[in-house]
């Protein structure tokens, strides 16, 4: 009988009663929950809110019954402003209690395994590059603390629209898009505490981020499509990821819609056709 790969997957990180085990966690092991790139450029981002008066702000539930993914960008670039926003929606610092920050996002354990990159093509006041996405900053001690939190780390210049286009399957909206940001797990984090079952996790805690992203862009006015299908080794390349203790584990394209878009606020249970991918 062939082996099933994503079959073994979930059978061997399933939780079974009979074989739980009681063990108590290293806190001297634990890994760092914070990335950051040294020597690098570090562009503080506009503070995400509040909304000025006049902007748009559809709600909640219109912005979930407007969602769609959305593949045709325009030309226009997004603003810093709206750059910020999407990436406080995603993963931003929402409350601190001393040196412990928790996000927008949920996250097993409160670990925060999953790293933001993002490749611009079109922003306002950035060069075209890639960039992470600096949630903390950090002290002489290397402790995170909120100065230099919620920044951009330059790690390289130049148009990467075609490189992120071919990694990502050869899906030239990608390359269209104003950004693509791009969502790493740190393997170690979780799996100091949740060990294989932490696998499951990584998946969970970047589709949340999505998801946030998805609904921050559709507040803005913005079209985005989540990219699960790429050549895990290109994007790791792409990124100077080594793919073993931290990969490339999910994508979103972000732009400008090049036609109008989003739902009536009405779902038609009966309609059966599906998009096309």
């Amino acid at each position: 009988m062939l082996e099933h790969t994503g079959r073994t997957f979930q059978t061997r990180t399933s939780y079974l009663r009979e074989t739980m085990e009681d063990r108590e966690l290293d806190w001297r092991s634990k890994p760092a929950a914070y990335k950051f790139y040294t020597y690098v450029p570090v562009i503080s981002l506009p503070k995400p809110l509040p909304m000025p008066e006049g902007e748009p702000d559809p709600g909640l539930w219109d912005s979930i019954a407007k969602r769609r993914s959305v593949r045709s960008y325009a030309a226009a670039p997004l603003t810093l402003l709206e750059l910020s926003r999407l990436l406080w929606a995603g993963t931003g610092v929402t409350a601190s209690f001393g040196q412990d920050f928790y996000r927008a996002a949920p996250s097993a354990g409160a670990l925060y395994p999953i790293e933001t990159y993002v490749v611009v093509n079109r922003v306002e006041s950035l060069e075209p590059g890639l960039y992470h996405y600096r949630v903390a900053g950090v002290d002489i001690l290397e402790r995170p603390i909120v100065e230099g939190s919620h920044s951009l780390e330059q790690l390289r210049v130049g148009d990467l629209g075609p490189a992120i286009a071919a990694a990502a399957l050869d899906q030239p909206m990608c390359r269209k898009a104003a950004a693509v940001f791009v969502w790493s797990a740190v393997f170690a984090r979780s799996v100091w505490k949740y060990r294989d079952r932490a696998y499951r996790y990584f998946y969970l805690d970047a589709g949340h981020i999505a998801a946030q992203v998805s609904l921050a862009a559709v507040s803005l006015g913005l079209g985005s499509c989540p990219v699960a299908a790429y050549f895990d080794e290109e994007a790791n390349a792409l990124l100077e990821l080594d793919g073993e203790s931290e990969s490339v584990v999910y994508m979103t394209s972000v732009g400008r819609p090049s036609r109008p878009f989003g739902g009536t606020g009405r779902v038609d249970l009966h309609h059966t056709s599906r998009p096309k991918e």
